[in-house]
C-alpha cells in the first residue's frame, strides 16, 4: 500500500485545482437536484397536509329546493350515518354587497353564508390565517374573507363591507312566484368588519384562482343567529366529512338522500379545491422532470470531465509498470483522490440544497404547503449523498481500469488505420487544416496522444438532445396556452342565457338563440348546457350541446362525439374514477331511476363561467342529458358561437349584448390547469441553460484536452508549415465536428423525448396529447449550436498557436 498512497499523494499534490473545480461542478449538480427532488416531494404532500390542517368537505349536499332548510333530527340521522365524521351547515342570506364588494353577488344574490353552528370553521373547513386573525363567533359583525376575494377587492384587515338585503317576505315571494331578485332591497343594512385574511381550499382551487367570490366569506353563528328571521335566506348548504375522503363519498351522498327525502345536488370537494390537486400534480410531475434530467446531464458531465482527468493522470503507465507497480496499485492510486472530489462534492450539494429549500415549493403548491422555509428531506439528503458519491467513485474507477489496460499495440507503435473519413475527406479536397481537425475530433489517438474522443461525442449528443427536447415541450405548452380548442373552447365567444329556467322537460338544452344567429358577423352557434348529474354513483358534470347554426361540438381526444340518447363521451379522469374505458358502459342515475349509457369518446370538457376540471366531465346529446336531468341540481345554458371570417370581434360582441334575453358576450375563459402551467414557464429555459451549459463544459474540457494531449502533433503541423491562423483553423474544424455529430443525432432524438414528456403532462391534464414541433427553433438551434462551441474553441485554439515546435518535440 505504499506504493499506492505515494502516487496517490503526488496525483493530489499536482493536480489539487483540478479536484476543486470536479468538487464544485460535482457539488452544484447535486445541489440542484437534491433541491429540486426535495422540493417534488414537499409538493406531492402539500395539499394533503393542507386538508389535514384545513379539515375540508368531502362532499356538499343541497338537501332541498331553494329556500329548504332540514330538520335537527334530518341532520342529527346524517351524523350518524356510517362514515360520517363531521357535519356542518351553511345558510346563504341575500346579501347584496355595496361599492367593489358588489361582485359577491354578481352571480345572484347569494354571495355570502353564515355558518348555522359551531363546525362550521372548526371541524369542516377550518381556514388558515395568514393575517389578521379569526373572527369571534359572538360577534355578529367580524368576518375574516379569502385571500384571494382580498386581492380582487384590494381589501385588508381593518377593511369592511356594506351589504343590504332583501327581506323574508321579498324571498318568500320570489321563490313562490318563480320570479327573479326583487327590484328593492326592504331588509337590513349591515356593516361587517373584515377582523382576518384566510386561506381556504376555495383559494387553492379553479374558483378562487377565476376571480369567483361565491363561498369565501362566511358570517359567523352569532349573524346567523341574529339575521335569521330578518333577512331572506335561499336555504342551507350542508358540509360533510367523512372517514376516507372520496371513498365514502357514493355511500354517504345515498344516505342522505334517503334521510332528506329528495335527489338533491351532491358535489365533492373538488367543488371548492377544484383543480388544485391538478395543478400540483403537474408541478410535482415537472420538478421530478427537472431533477431526473439534471441528475443524467450532471452525471454525463461529470463522467466526461473525469474521467479525462484520470486519463490525464495516467499518461506514464509504461513507466509505472517498468518500475513494478502492478495495475491494481495503478487503479488503486486513483481512490484517494476520488474520495475527495466525492467529499467535497457532497459537502457542497448538501449545503447547496438545504440553503434552496425555501425556494421550493413553487405556485399552487407554495401555497398550500403549510410550513414554506428552510428544510432538512433527510431521506432526499442521505440517497442523494450515497448517490453523489457511488457515482463519483464508480466513474473513477472505470475511468483508471481502461487507463491502466495494456496496450493492444505491438512493439513496433504501429498506428491504428486512418479512418475512412479523413481518407474521403482529403480526396474531395478538403484542406490540410480540415482533415487534419477531423482526425484530432475522429482519431482517439494511443498512448500519450490519446483523447477519449467518444465521451466527448456523448457530451455533445446529450446536450443537444436536451435542449431540444427542452423546446418542444415549451413549444407544444405555448401551443395549448394559445389554442383555446385544445382545452375544450371549440368556440370564440359565449353568453349566458339569463333566463334558462331549469325545469325536468325533453327540450332543456333546446336549439333557442334569441336571435343569436342572425346577429351580423356571427358564423356557428351551438347552444351548451350543463347540469350536475351522477355516472357510476361518481358525481360528475353533465354537458349537452345542440347546434343551431354550423357545427360546434366538444373537443375530441380520441373517439367521437355522442350522437343518440344513450351515447356519451367522458373526459379522461371520469373514465379513471369509474374504471371504465371507451365501448363501455356507464349508469347515470336520474330522478325516475337509472338509464345506461354506452362509452363512445373521451373528450376535454369545456370551461365556461363555473370553472370546470378539463379531464373530469360527460358530454351527451341533448336527450341524452334529458334522461338524467335533476330539477334540484345546478343547471345552467349557455350559447357559444364563431365568429364569421374577417369580423371585427369587439362589433359582434357589442351587438351580442343588445339581445335581451343574453349575459354579456364573452371570450374563451382559460380553465385554470391551463393557467397555472404558466407556474412553470420557468422550467424550459432553466432546464435548458442547465443542459446547455452542462454540454459545453464537456465540449470545452474535451477540447482543451485534445490540445493538450496533443502538443507533439500540433508542433509538427508547425514545422512543417502550419501558421498560427491555420492551426486556430484546424482546432475549429474539430469543434465544429464535434457538435455536428451531436445536431445529427440529438436533434431527433430530442423531438422524441421532448414529445414523450409532453405527452406525460398532457395525459395528466387529460387534453391531446399532440406536440408542437418548432421547426424555425429547431434550425436555429444548427447555427446557434456552431457558432457557441466555435467560440468556447477560441480560447484552447489561441493556446494551440502559441504551441512553440521546439520546446513541444523536445519534451516528447
Amino acid at each position: 500500500m505504499g506504493a499506492v498512497w505515494m502516487l496517490a499523494r503526488g496525483e493530489i499534490r499536482r493536480r489539487w485545482r483540478g479536484a476543486i473545480v470536479l468538487a464544485l461542478l460535482v457539488g452544484v449538480v447535486g445541489a440542484v437536484v437534491l433541491a429540486t427532488a426535495a422540493g417534488a416531494r414537499r409538493s406531492q404532500t402539500a395539499l394533503a397536509r393542507f386538508n389535514a390542517y384545513s379539515r375540508p368537505e368531502d362532499l356538499s349536499l343541497l338537501p332541498g329546493t331553494t329556500g329548504y332548510a332540514p330538520a335537527p333530527a334530518q341532520l342529527d340521522a346524517l351524523r350518524h350515518v356510517h362514515d360520517v365524521t363531521a357535519v356542518a351547515v351553511i345558510r346563504f342570506f341575500t346579501l347584496v354587497p355595496q361599492g367593489p364588494a358588489a361582485i359577491l353577488g354578481s352571480g345572484g344574490a347569494g354571495g355570502l353564508g353564515a355558518a348555522v353552528d359551531g363546525a362550521m370553521g372548526d371541524l369542516v373547513d377550518r381556514p388558515r390565517v395568514i393575517a389578521g386573525r379569526r373572527a369571534n363567533p359572538s360577534a355578529i359583525d367580524e368576518i375574516t374573507i379569502g385571500e384571494s376575494l382580498a386581492a380582487q377587492l384590494h381589501l385588508g384587515v381593518g377593511g369592511h363591507i356594506d351589504a343590504a338585503s332583501y327581506s323574508v317576505a321579498q324571498v318568500q315571494a320570489a321563490i313562490n312566484g318563480g320570479h327573479g331578485a326583487p327590484k328593492s332591497t326592504l331588509g337590513p343594512r349591515v356593516r361587517l368588519r373584515i377582523v382576518g385574511i384566510v386561506r381556504r381550499p376555495f383559494d387553492l382551487g379553479d374558483l378562487g384562482a377565476h376571480g369567483a367570490a361565491e363561498g369565501i366569506v362566511v358570517m359567523t353563528p352569532a349573524f346567523n343567529r341574529a339575521y335569521v328571521d330578518r333577512i331572506g335566506n335561499l336555504g342551507v348548504v350542508v358540509l360533510v366529512r367523512t372517514s376516507r375522503g372520496a371513498l365514502d363519498v357514493p355511500s354517504v351522498a345515498a344516505a342522505a338522500r334517503r334521510i332528506f327525502r329528495t335527489s338533491g345536488g351532491v358535489s365533492t370537494q373538488a367543488v371548492t379545491s377544484l383543480g388544485a390537486k391538478d395543478a400540483i400534480d403537474v408541478l410535482t410531475l415537472a420538478l421530478w422532470i427537472f431533477a431526473g434530467v439534471a441528475a443524467l446531464a450532471g452525471v454525463v458531465a461529470v463522467g466526461i470531465v473525469l474521467t479525462r482527468e484520470i486519463s490525464l493522470v495516467s499518461v506514464d503507465q509504461a513507466t509505472l509498470r517498468a518500475l513494478g507497480v502492478t495495475r491494481s496499485q495503478r487503479v488503486l492510486a486513483t481512490g484517494p483522490r476520488a474520495l475527495l472530489i466525492a467529499a467535497g462534492g457532497t459537502l457542497v450539494a448538501l449545503l447547496g440544497a438545504v440553503a434552496a429549500s425555501p425556494l421550493l415549493p413553487i405556485g399552487v403548491a407554495r401555497r398550500a404547503d403549510p410550513d414554506v422555509g428552510l428544510h432538512f428531506d433527510w431521506v432526499v439528503l442521505g440517497l442523494g449523498i450515497a448517490a453523489v458519491v457511488a457515482v463519483v467513485v464508480t466513474i473513477a474507477f472505470l475511468a483508471a481500469l481502461r487507463s491502466t489496460r495494456r496496450s493492444t499495440l505491438d512493439a513496433s507503435g504501429a498506428r491504428r488505420r486512418t479512418s475512412s473519413i479523413i481518407e474521403t475527406a482529403a480526396r474531395a479536397g478538403l484542406g490540410p487544416t480540415a482533415t487534419s481537425g477531423l482526425r484530432m475530433a475522429l482519431e482517439p489517438g494511443r498512448g500519450r496522444t490519446a483523447v477519449p474522443v467518444r465521451s466527448a461525442y456523448l457530451g455533445a449528443v446529450f446536450g443537444v438532445l436536451g435542449v431540444i427536447a427542452v423546446l418542444v415541450f415549451a413549444s407544444s405548452l405555448n401551443q395549448l396556452v394559445t389554442t383555446p380548442r385544445l382545452y375544450g373552447s371549440t368556440w370564440d365567444f359565449q353568453a349566458a342565457d339569463s333566463n334558462f329556467n331549469a325545469t325536468p322537460t325533453n327540450d332543456n338544452c333546446g336549439p333557442k338563440d334569441f336571435g343569436l344567429a342572425r346577429v351580423r358577423g356571427v358564423g356557428a352557434v351551438a347552444a351548451v348546457c350543463e347540469d350536475d348529474i351522477q355516472l357510476g354513483g361518481h358525481p360528475v358534470t353533465g354537458w349537452a350541446f345542440t347546434p343551431v347554426r354550423g357545427t360546434i361540438g366538444p373537443e375530441l381526444i380520441t373517439g367521437r362525439a355522442p350522437r343518440g340518447p344513450d351515447e356519451v363521451a367522458l373526459g379522461s379522469q371520469t373514465l379513471q374514477a369509474l374504471g371504465k374505458n371507451m365501448g363501455d358502459s356507464v349508469q347515470g342515475r336520474g330522478p325516475h331511476g337509472t338509464v345506461g349509457y354506452h362509452i363512445v369518446g373521451r373528450v376535454v370538457t369545456p370551461d365556461l363561467d363555473n370553472p370546470e376540471q378539463l379531464a373530469d366531465g360527460a358530454v351527451f346529446t341533448d336527450a341524452g342529458l334529458s334522461r338524467i336531468f335533476d330539477s334540484n341540481s345546478s343547471s345552467n345554458r349557455y350559447l357559444v358561437g364563431r365568429f364569421a371570417p374577417g369580423v371585427d370581434a369587439a362589433s359582434v360582441e357589442r351587438r351580442i349584448t343588445t339581445l335581451p334575453a343574453l349575459d354579456h358576450a364573452t371570450g374563451n375563459t382559460v380553465p385554470v390547469e391551463v393557467a397555472r402551467l404558466r407556474h412553470i414557464g420557468w422550467l424550459p429555459a432553466t432546464l435548458a441553460a442547465l443542459l446547455g451549459g452542462l454540454a459545453l463544459l464537456a465540449m470545452g474540457h474535451a477540447q482543451v484536452t485534445a490540445v493538450r494531449r496533443r502538443r507533439h502533433e500540433l508542433a509538427l503541423l508547425k514545422t512543417l508549415g502550419f501558421n498560427r491562423s491555420q492551426v486556430r483553423a484546424t482546432v475549429a474544424w474539430q469543434a465544429t465536428t464535434l457538435v455536428s455529430v451531436g445536431l445529427v443525432i440529438g436533434i431527433p432524438a430530442g423531438v422524441i423525448i421532448g414529445r414523450f414528456v409532453w405527452r406525460l403532462v398532457a395525459d395528466g391534464l387529460g387534453i391531446s396529447t399532440i406536440a408542437a414541433i418548432p421547426a424555425l427553433a429547431l434550425l436555429l438551434t444548427i447555427p446557434a449550436a456552431l457558432a457557441l462551441v466555435n467560440l468556447i474553441a477560441l480560447f484552447p485554439a489561441r493556446a494551440a498557436a502559441r504551441t512553440r515546435p521546439g520546446v513541444a518535440l523536445r519534451s516528447e
